[in-house]
């Protein structure tokens, strides 16, 4: 996802549709990428500060919190940054004599704070894992165990 900036100089905006496939090295929470696509603009303003708006969307694959099978979930990320104001990003991605700037740590930078820490698909998948399963479930119309009737009476205060 390298951008020659050259282009700048002449016309100063670049846009710029590209299919952004998964990389296996940024993130493990991520199994795969599909449909996703990054849409935009890099531009110069009025200072030659270098400006970049774009919507990064698609459907990442991820794990099932409850199930652990692989499960769809879409997102939408709108990155508008000044590369200028982003000194270790802008000397990792841009290198200043080829005049080029690399998309991809940008962007994996934005996914990774999209990624879902827990993501259930269906809340009705059947409570079964990988050697354990649940049993039981507490409804409140089941009787409290005595023992532990007298927190029964410390938990009516919070209703």
């Amino acid at each position: 996802m390298i951008i020659n900036l050259n282009e700048l100089n002449l016309k100063k905006e670049i846009d710029f549709k590209i299919k952004v496939e998964k990389d296996d090295t940024l993130d493990k929470r991520i199994k795969d990428l599909k449909n996703s696509f990054v849409e935009g603009r890099i531009y110069l303003n009025s200072n030659n500060n270098i400006f970049l708006e774009c919507l990064f969307s698609g459907t990442m694959i991820i794990d099932d919190s409850i199930t652990l099978e692989p499960v769809p979930y879409d997102f939408k990320i709108e990155i508008a940054e000044n590369l200028e104001d982003l000194e270790e990003n802008y000397t990792e991605c841009y290198e200043k004599m080829k005049n080029i700037l690399d998309l991809k740590p940008i962007l994996w930078q934005n996914i990774v704070l999209e990624v879902p820490i827990s993501f259930t698909l269906c809340q009705d998948a059947e409570m079964k894992g990988n050697g354990w399963e649940l049993t039981h479930e507490f409804s409140k119309d089941e009787e409290i165990d005595p023992r532990l009737k007298k927190l029964e009476d410390l938990l009516k205060g919070d209703d």
